[in-house]
C-alpha cells in the first residue's frame, strides 16, 4: 500500500510538472469526465425546459360557474394541473384534480373531469346553499350638487350587479371575491371613473345576503378650481367679489377624483352659472354668464360675463413716441337698449381728461354688436364738433383687441394692442390729427 501511495504520488508530480510538454494521460481521462458530465447536465435541463414550456402550454377549463368564477377557477386550477406529471395515469389526475377543486372552490362540488390533450375539463355543480342575494349601493359622502351627480350615474347599477351573484353560494367569495369586484369595476368604470370599489357581504337574520357596494376615490384628485372672468361691460376692479363668490360655490368638487370630474364638466360649468346668477352684480346687471370648466388637479373656469344692461370702464393711458402727446384719463359709462325685438344697441357717454392743461372732451354715441364683441357706430365729439364712425373689437385678459374711428373731415384714428392682464394693456397708436402720427401708449384699466 505504501508503494502505491507513492507511485501514484510520483504520477501526480509528474502530471502537475509545467514544464513538460507532453500530455498527461490521466489529465486527458479526468477532462473528458467533466466534458461529459456537463453534456449530460446540459440534456437535462433542457429536458426540464422543454417539459416545463410543454406544461406552461396546458389549459383547465371550469365549467358549470357563473362568468366571473370560472376565471379564477380556471387560474387557481391552472396552477393545480401544471404541477402534476404528464406521466401520471388519467385516474390519478382526475382524482387528485377533483380533491383539489373541491378545496379550493368552497361551495361547488366536482360532477365529472375530463382530458383532452393537454386541456383538462372540470365540470361544477353548486353544493352549498344559494342565499337570498340583495345589493345595496352606498355613494361616498358628497357635497350637493356632487352627490346628485354620483346618484345620477349610479342609477340602475344594482340591478345590474344582482343577475351576477343570484346563483352563486355565499362560500364563492372566499376565493372569488376580487373577480367579483374587478367585474363591478367594469360597469361602474364607465359611470363614475375614477372611483374604486369595496365589497362587504352581510348575512340577514332572515337568511339572505346583503353586497353592500361602496365607492372611495383614487388618484389624481381635483385638489382646486380657479376662475377667470371676462367682461369688456362690468370693470375688472368688480370682479374680485364674483372670484370669491365662485371659490366658496365650487368647494363642493374639492377631493374628486379628476376623470369623474372630467365627465361632469358641463356640470361644473352649470354650477359656476348658478353661482354667478344668485349675485347682486349678475342680477343688477342683468348678466348672462357663459361659463367653460377645463377638469384637472387645478381645475379652469372660464367666464364670459356681460351686462345686458349696463357698461362701464376706466382707464389712465401714458403715451411713448409722440412729443405732443400727454397722459389721459377716461371714462366710458353705457346704456343697453333695444329698440326693436332682438337688436341690442348702447347709449354711451364718453369723458377724455388731458392731464397737462385739464382739458375735457365729451362724447356721446351710438353703436350696436354686428358679431360677437364687434362694435360698429357713431359719436359726436364736443371738441372739433363733428362726427366720427366708430368700429370696435373688444376683448379681455391675454388677448389682442383693435379700433378704429373716421371722421367727416377724414380724420383717422385707430389702435391694435394687447391685454396683458385684467388691469394693463399695450397698443400701437396712430392719429392722422397730430405731427407724431403713431406712437405707443399703455392703458390702465378699471
Amino acid at each position: 500500500m505504501e508503494r502505491m501511495n507513492r507511485k501514484f504520488i510520483s504520477g501526480s508530480g509528474r502530471c502537475s510538472d509545467l514544464s513538460s510538454l507532453h500530455i498527461c494521460p490521466r489529465g486527458v481521462a479526468a477532462a473528458r469526465a467533466v466534458v461529459t458530465l456537463f453534456v449530460l447536465r446540459s440534456l437535462a435541463a433542457f429536458t426540464m425546459f422543454v417539459a416545463l414550456a410543454s406544461a406552461a402550454r396546458a389549459s383547465v377549463r371550469v365549467e358549470g360557474l357563473d362568468g366571473w368564477l370560472s376565471e379564477s377557477a380556471g387560474r387557481s386550477m391552472a396552477a393545480v394541473y401544471d404541477h402534476i406529471p404528464r406521466s401520471e395515469p388519467f385516474a390519478v389526475k382526475e382524482e387528485l384534480m377533483r380533491v383539489v377543486a373541491e378545496r379550493l372552490l368552497l361551495g361547488y362540488s366536482v360532477e365529472s373531469v375530463a382530458f383532452a390533450g393537454d386541456e383538462a375539463v372540470l365540470t361544477m355543480r353548486v353544493s352549498s346553499a344559494v342565499p337570498d342575494w340583495r345589493v345595496t349601493i352606498t355613494p361616498p359622502n358628497l357635497n350637493p350638487p356632487a352627490d346628485t351627480w354620483f346618484a345620477a350615474d349610479i342609477a340602475g347599477l344594482d340591478g345590474e350587479i344582482l343577475p351576477m351573484i343570484r346563483n352563486a353560494p355565499l362560500e364563492a367569495l372566499s376565493w372569488g371575491d376580487l373577480d367579483l369586484k374587478k367585474e363591478i369595476e367594469k360597469l361602474s368604470g364607465n359611470r363614475v371613473p375614477g372611483w374604486r370599489v369595496l365589497l362587504l357581504a352581510q348575512a340577514g337574520t332572515d337568511g339572505g345576503v346583503t353586497l353592500n357596494v361602496s365607492f372611495v376615490p383614487e388618484q389624481p384628485l381635483t385638489l382646486a378650481v380657479t376662475s377667470k372672468i371676462n367682461s369688456a361691460s362690468i370693470p375688472a376692479v368688480l370682479h374680485s367679489n364674483l372670484k370669491g363668490s365662485l371659490m366658496k360655490g365650487f368647494a363642493p368638487v374639492i377631493g374628486i377624483p379628476v376623470p369623474w370630474l372630467e365627465r361632469h364638466k358641463d356640470d361644473l360649468a352649470a354650477l359656476g352659472r348658478s353661482i354667478l346668477k344668485d349675485e347682486e352684480l349678475a342680477r343688477i346687471s342683468k348678466a348672462d354668464p357663459i361659463v367653460a370648466a377645463e377638469p384637472g388637479v387645478v381645475s379652469k373656469v372660464d367666464v364670459e360675463l356681460e351686462s345686458r344692461r349696463y357698461s362701464a370702464g376706466f382707464r389712465v393711458s401714458v403715451y411713448a413716441g409722440a412729443e405732443d402727446r400727454y397722459p389721459d384719463a377716461g371714462i366710458h359709462l353705457g346704456r343697453k337698449i333695444q329698440l326693436l325685438p332682438r337688436w341690442d344697441m348702447e347709449m354711451y357717454w364718453e369723458a377724455i381728461l388731458r392731464l397737462d392743461d385739464w382739458e375735457l372732451e365729451n362724447r356721446l354715441g351710438l353703436r350696436w354688436p354686428v358679431w360677437r364683441n364687434v362694435w360698429i357706430g357713431g359719436e359726436r365729439s364736443d371738441m372739433d364738433d363733428i362726427w366720427w364712425g366708430r368700429l370696435d373689437f373688444e376683448s379681455w385678459a391675454r388677448r389682442p383687441y383693435a379700433w378704429l374711428r373716421y371722421s367727416e373731415r377724414r380724420d383717422v384714428s385707430a389702435a391694435l394692442g394687447y391685454h396683458i392682464n385684467d388691469y394693463i394693456s399695450v397698443e400701437l397708436n396712430y392719429d392722422s390729427r397730430y405731427e407724431d402720427e403713431v406712437n405707443a401708449r399703455a392703458l390702465f384699466n378699471l
